[in-house]
């Protein structure tokens, strides 16, 4: 009998299994793709440079993954995303303070304070809007700062989840990008431990003592704890089933979230197209919600954008062939940059859905109104011999980052090693 199982070998499980093996305990780590870093995916047969179809950066001047991503001699590269966005609110793309410079934009200032103090009872962030009149380009700066991370419409987001979920806070970070890829950074926490990739979990049987844990293929392992950090989406699907079933409260704080869509385009151009200063350009319509700029300010690398498509959009947008799919991503890039003709400098693209993806079943959770307390309530040691981690069981200091994911593994190994010891 193994000591613990972990589900899942994203940073959330790698970070925990590796400070329990670190303890001396038997840990097994049980993936089911065939790699290792879950929603980290670096792209490295793209173009001359890694591009990422999964997590994009590192965020924070402080976050907490930093002293891992130094002591992997892991290099940074820095996004100043504040400095070098640009706007798309209607009639062109500019840069950041001046689209932000036009009248219509004024009725929303004072809006992000207005969040930060937001008060139950919960509002979604349509009623939000509604409530302070927010009309034309101010609705969709406002909508913007609602939707520009969260992977729902605005009558799915709560008011109170965002502001506790810490995202506010996100959206004035510098960001780095790690220059080797992010999957590097996993790749160094995993060494030396037991991953068994291609292993499918069919179903946990638990109970206050121990745990079963049987495989696709029909495989059982047996284990003294275990640490689930299946993402909210292979949760609310029930791909996994729990014998016997998970309580009230966790089905009250999965029903709470929702794992929203997204969506990245990869894209190489044979020439760049955007300013050269742009890091960055956002729109409040469209077909899709931002472009990075990848390499920029990088000698010898190709032209490249990410497109990045969450919510409704990505819904609409999926719904299309591939084919398809690339044409309405073109037209949007003419529409943000008329006098450019993207198709042609146009070389190679590469889709990454992530709601299609059946061991990830989304792209980021999000609370919807009314959903204040879920993540805690997921997380709670209310469930014998299992214990809950991932970034979607966290809230800070910001949900459903690399970063959180990476907390919630510490916390999840320090609850374990506490529940064993007291065995």
């Amino acid at each position: 009998m193994l000591d613990v199982i972990v589900i899942g070998a994203g940073m959330a499980g790698i970070t925990a299994a590796r400070n329990l093996t670190q303890a001396s305990l038997s840990v097994a780590v049980l993936e089911a793709r065939d790699r290792i870093g879950g929603r980290i995916m670096t792209v490295d047969d793209f173009c001359e440079g890694p591009v990422e179809g999964g997590a994009e950066f590192v965020h924070g001047l402080n976050a907490a993954t930093l002293p891992e991503v130094r002591a992997a001699g892991l290099a940074l590269r820095g996004s100043p995303q504040m400095r070098r966005t640009a706007f798309n609110l209607g009639g062109g793309t500019r840069w950041l303070p001046i689209a932000c410079m036009h009248p219509g934009t004024w009725a929303c200032a004072g809006m992000r304070g207005k969040i930060a103090r937001s008060e139950p009872p919960d509002l979604s962030a349509r009623e939000f809007m509604d409530k302070h009149g927010y009309k034309g380009r101010g609705r969709m700066l406002t909508e913007m700062t609602f939707l520009q991370h969260l992977p729902g419409s605005a009558d799915d987001v709560g008011v109170l989840g965002l502001v506790d979920d810490g995202v506010l806070d996100l959206q004035t970070r510098f960001n780095n990008r790690i220059v080797t890829g992010y999957s590097s950074l996993p790749r160094a926490l995993a060494k030396d431990l037991d991953i068994r990739l291609g292993n499918q979990v069919e179903s946990v049987v638990w109970n206050a003592q121990k745990v079963t844990v049987r495989l696709k293929g029909g495989e059982e392992l047996h284990a003294r704890a275990l640490i689930s950090t299946l993402p909210i989406g292979v949760l609310k699907s029930e791909a996994v089933r729990f014998d016997p079933p998970l309580p009230e409260s966790k089905k009250w704080a999965l029903a709470q979230m929702e794992m929203g869509p997204i969506t990245k385009i990869l894209m190489r151009f044979d020439r760049r197209f955007w300013p050269r200063w742009m890091e960055m350009a956002a729109s409040a319509s469209g077909a899709v919600n931002l472009y990075w700029a990848v390499f920029r300010n990088v000698k010898d690398r190709s032209a490249a954008l990410t497109g990045y498509c969450i919510g409704p959009r990505a819904t609409k947008l999926s719904a299309e062939s591939d084919d398809r799919e690339i044409e309405i991503v073109m037209d949007d890039l003419r529409r943000m940059f008329p006098k450019a003709d993207p198709q042609r400098a146009l070389v190679d693209y590469r889709l990454v859905n992530w709601a299609k993806d059946p061991f990830a079943g989304g792209g980021y959770s999000f609370l919807r109104p009314g959903g204040r307390g879920a993540r805690e309530a997921l997380r709670a040691t209310d469930t014998g011999a299992v214990f809950w981690a991932g970034a979607g069981t966290e809230s800070r200091p910001v949900s459903e980052l690399v970063e959180t994911a990476y907390l919630s593994g510490l916390r999840a190994a320090g609850e374990v090693a506490q529940f064993l010891k007291a065995q």
